[in-house]
Order: structure tokens, then sequence, then C-alpha cells
């Protein structure tokens, strides 16, 4: 059943999430919603929650791109929830799609989405040597600061996870017929 199950899975998403541990708000003009969001694409970003708003909602996102001064104002609509009572692993809450950006929105978030890739890259690059250059690795860890604190085995699962985000399914080796179900 539960391969039947992973067979029927569509993947919707147009974009790759990235993680993203930022403060947001969410308004629909009757009420508020303010929690942590834990990812964020060019299509839209997640939030926590325990208390999600019904399904297509519309309203504002607000939050803020470390790599611009001041925070966005996204119109954006419920696109999927995750409520998952079994696993405590899974993140609860409501992925936003947003909705109208303008051009001036698309360039603020498009830049920060290259930025963070550069710094995952260039992390996944000092860290492959087996012993990391330690000044070079804390100048890299400045731009993701999520992940200070980690030992090197979990920086190195981290970055190395993120990093396949930015990789085609053929850089795993995978034909045609295993791109269906990866």
């Amino acid at each position: 059943m539960e391969g039947q199950a992973d067979k029927d899975f569509v993947e919707r998403r147009r974009e790759h999430r990235l993680p993203y541990q930022e403060r947001i708000i969410f308004s629909d003009g009757r009420q508020s919603t303010t929690s942590y969001a834990i990812n964020f694409s060019r299509g839209g970003i997640f939030m926590t929650s325990l208390d999600p708003l019904p399904m297509n909602t519309v309203g504002y996102v607000a939050f803020l791109l470390h790599s611009h001064p001041t925070s966005l104002c996204v119109k954006a609509r419920v696109a999927h929830i995750v409520f998952d009572r079994q696993r405590c692993e899974v993140d609860c809450g409501m992925g936003f799609q947003f909705v109208d950006l303008n051009d001036s929105h698309r360039a603020i978030i498009n830049t920060h989405i290259l930025n963070v890739q550069t710094s995952y890259l260039e992390l996944k690059r000092i860290l492959a040597a087996p012993t990391p250059n330690a000044t070079e690795l804390q100048r890299a860890l400045r731009q993701t600061p999520r992940l200070q604190g980690l030992d090197l085995l979990g920086l190195r699962y981290k970055v190395n996870r993120v990093c396949t985000v930015f990789e085609t399914p053929t850089d795993f080796g995978l034909d045609d017929a295993d791109k269906m179900t990866a």
C-alpha cells in the first residue's frame, strides 16, 4: 500500500524549497497569523502551524529576506496543508503560493535564492576537504546562520542535503523511468 501511495503522489511544486527560518505574518484581512516559516522558494513559503487556515484562503504574507533591507508583503493563497498526527518529525503547517508577484518582488526573491544557492555550494566545496579550513568555514557560515552550531558531521549532512535540490536527476545516474519515481 505504501509503495502504491508513493507512485500515486504527484509533485506539483514548480520550484525547489530551500531552508528558511524566519518569523512571517499572514493576514487575510479578517485575521492574522504569525509563525515561523521553514522553507521558501520562488513560488511560495511554508509556515508552521497546528491551526491551518482553509485551503485557498487568500491574503498577504509579510517576511524578511537577509539579502534585502526591508520586508516584503506579497499576495498569497493557502495551497497546501500538512497535518500529520503520526510522525512528530514532520512539520505541520501551510504552504502559501505567491500570487501576482510584481517584477520587483520577483527580482528580490530571485536574488535571494541565488545568494542562498551560492552560499551552500561554497560550503559544500569547503566541506569536501577531509579537514576543512576553519577560517573559510567560519566566513561561509556567516552567510547561513541557521547552520551555525552544528558539528562537522551534521553540517556536512545539511549542506549536502540542501545542495541536492540544485542537482538534476541525471546527476544521480537516474534514467527517465527512475525520474518519474524519484
